[in-house]
């Protein structure tokens, strides 16, 4: 058996303490991959939860992807960068492929369809409504939020397909929600910011489907299996680092 840990939402540039609090929860735990997704508190805070692991789990591979907090203040091409000198696969550029299975991620980002069908999307573009607002709005872009959810769903799709073409066992990993029911909050407005459905469609147009697929960004955790496959929102709060454990047969 091959183990998987999720670990989501950690925000360790605000809440430091749960560096400390993830320490505890994978101490003396096997390890084979862990994957982290996103809200990681920074290029700092990716930084040290990356020497974090390699300390405790030399040998486990490190798969990552950025949250929506990781581009306030940045353009949105910041996803695109180059983050090699980590030590860790960062699945914005490049899958995970190991003998086991292969990882594919994205942050993911939104096109609204998780947010109140009632509300328009020119609304959901001002990131304000009826004294509700969304921070995303720190957020530097030259587009609409569902131009840019294209566009890495296109960029997701080409790595999903190579992903197949391999043939081994496949584990997505987000930050946002691919499909509406991750969100355990129900539809509304702050739901907008958290769905692409557009890399669940792509997920779901082949016959070949992930062996899981992780997430996190709404805070509340949820494990479905809507579409044939475990689908696990690991759910991290702020104050209430979690993490999901899952294990594979990897022979």
């Amino acid at each position: 058996m091959s183990r998987i840990i999720h670990m989501t939402d950690l925000h360790l540039d605000d809440f430091p303490g749960n560096l400390h609090e993830v320490a505890a929860l994978i101490e003396d735990q096997s390890v084979d991959i862990f994957l982290i997704g996103g809200d990681n508190g920074g290029d700092a805070g990716i930084a040290r939860l990356v020497r974090l692991l390699r300390g405790t789990h030399p040998t486990a591979a490190i798969a990552w992807v950025m949250g929506n907090h990781e581009l306030w203040n940045r353009s949105i091409d910041h996803l695109w960068r180059d983050y090699s000198h980590l030590g860790a696969c960062y699945l914005e550029r490049e899958n995970l492929e190991i003998d086991t299975c292969t990882v594919v991620g994205t942050y993911g980002h939104y096109d609204y369809s998780g947010g109140d069908p009632s509300i328009g999307h020119e609304i959901y573009e001002q990131y304000r409504f009826k004294g509700m607002g969304w921070n995303d709005r720190h957020i530097i872009r030259d587009r609409t939020n569902p131009e840019i959810a294209r566009e890495i769903a296109e960029r997701f799709a080409i790595r999903y397909r190579r992903a197949l073409d391999r043939g081994l066992p496949l584990v997505v990993l987000m930050h946002t929600l691919a499909f509406v029911e991750l969100n355990a909050w129900g539809r509304n407005f702050y739901g907008a910011y958290g769905v692409n459905s557009l890399i669940g469609d792509e997920i779901l147009k082949h016959d070949t489907k992930p062996m899981a697929l992780f997430c996190g960004h709404t805070h509340k955790p949820i494990r479905i299996e809507t579409h044939g496959f475990p689908m696990i929102n690991t759910g991290s709060d702020y104050e209430n680092a979690r993490i999901t454990a899952f294990e594979f047969r990897s022979d």
